[in-house]
């Protein structure tokens, strides 16, 4: 009887998820024809995304990807919804193919942009500014706000709970470990971790 109800339970599970993705992704994509966000064929979510796109700003998302922002789609637990946000006239988001996202929020103000098959962790940020002034009398002047472009590069692996902040560049192939807060350039085919983010070794 145990096993029975646990397969029951396992296959309403999938079920729920195949239909959530259906009518998310349908969602999704005549939310984004209307708002002028440019997604390329195959993206699949899984609830409805976040997003804000501020006039002449560009989010570009390439094939295959995945935006999973419902708590029970990925049983690491995201505790959000993925945001994809632009906050000045030309800043980009571009987003390669085959990538992947839980809980994710990506906030630019100048430019974002990841290769192809990057795996971004749950509850992860990415962001190319500081989000408020370091003026303490004028904190929310978007004019004093300092932008870096941020760029990481194909196959690209980062952990659950990690913050990559402004002008960051992270080599293709590297892998950062959860919880890391990245404020420095990493190369290419390197483990990394910590706060703030070390490389460890090399890849072999």
């Amino acid at each position: 009887m145990g096993r029975k109800i646990v397969i029951l339970i396992n296959k309403w599970r999938q079920l729920r998820k195949k239909l959530l993705r259906f009518w998310s992704t349908f969602f999704t994509y005549l939310l984004c024809k209307l708002y002028g966000v440019k997604l390329a064929a195959g993206i699949g979510f899984w609830k409805r995304p976040v997003i804000y796109r501020e006039l002449d700003s560009v989010i570009m998302i390439g094939e295959k990807c995945v935006f999973r922002s419902d708590l029970d789609s990925n049983l690491l637990g995201g505790n959000k919804r993925c945001i994809l946000s632009t906050h000045a006239a030309n800043a980009e988001i571009r987003i390669g193919q085959q990538c992947a996202f839980t809980g994710v929020t990506i906030g630019a103000m100048k430019q974002v942009v990841l290769g192809d098959q990057v795996l971004v962790g749950v509850n992860s940020i990415i962001t190319d500014f500081d989000w408020h002034s370091m003026d303490p009398y004028d904190r929310d002047n978007k004019q004093k706000m300092i932008a870096k472009p941020v760029v990481i590069g194909d196959h690209v692996w980062i952990g659950a709970n990690c913050t990559i902040l402004k002008g960051v560049t992270i080599g293709k192939n590297t892998i950062v470990g959860s919880g890391s807060v990245v404020t420095k350039d990493l190369p290419a085919n390197a483990i990394c971790a910590g706060n703030p983010c070390r490389i460890i070794r090399y890849c072999s």
